[in-house]
């Protein structure tokens, strides 16, 4: 993420707090941290376990997080950036493998 992309999340954060309700807020941030609490509960779950976990576990895991940190994404930003990063990500990670 660049930082042109960052100033653009929080420009979009702050017209969504400018023309939103109280309710509307609250809802938006519980389900956006909610969101990230969930993915590094997961991660910090997985680092205790990491010496008994099975050869699956860790790959539903990074699903499961990359999920959770996509839907936080989503709701700060849309589907379609989400899914630009995550293909930009992946590109990038093919190059280096």
């Amino acid at each position: 993420m660049t930082q042109a992309e960052l100033e653009l999340v929080a420009r979009e954060i702050r017209a969504r707090g400018l023309h939103s309700s109280w309710d509307e807020l609250l809802t938006f941030s519980k389900d956006a941290v909610g969101s990230l609490v969930d993915a590094y509960q997961a991660l910090l779950r997985s680092t205790a376990k990491s010496n008994k976990v099975s050869s699956s576990d860790p790959d539903d895991l990074q699903k499961m997080v990359r999920d959770k940190l996509a839907k936080a994404l989503t709701l700060l930003t849309s589907e379609a950036r989400v899914a630009k990063w995550e293909s930009e990500a992946l590109t990038e990670n093919n190059r280096h493998n």
